[in-house]
């Protein structure tokens, strides 16, 4: 008769801060103004508060965030979060 043996390992998935802004460019081909957008928005900052920290309008970062989007393959914050943080998404099917 054979016994078998079971090893569950479990290990974080996500990291407790968001990719650093400096490697986004390479990682995703952003720059580095979209890299600055993606990680605010990363760490919960709004669209207002991103364009008052940069100086540029409103509209000026919702462009940039459009181009993350593309160039991450991601069309939400959510999902752009979760990419930035390596939290798991599931969504209802």
């Amino acid at each position: 008769m054979h016994t078998l043996f079971f090893l569950l390992v479990i290990s974080p998935v996500s990291r407790s801060e968001p990719l650093p802004s400096h490697v986004l460019p390479a990682l995703f081909g952003l720059s580095q103004a979209e890299a600055r957008v993606a990680s605010a928005i990363a760490k919960g900052k709004t669209l207002e508060e991103i364009s008052v920290e940069a100086g540029l309008s409103v509209n000026t970062i919702k462009s940039q965030l459009k181009a993350v989007f593309v160039k991450t393959g991601v069309s939400r914050q959510a999902d752009l979060v979760a990419l930035m943080t390596g939290t798991p998404v599931f969504r209802a099917v």
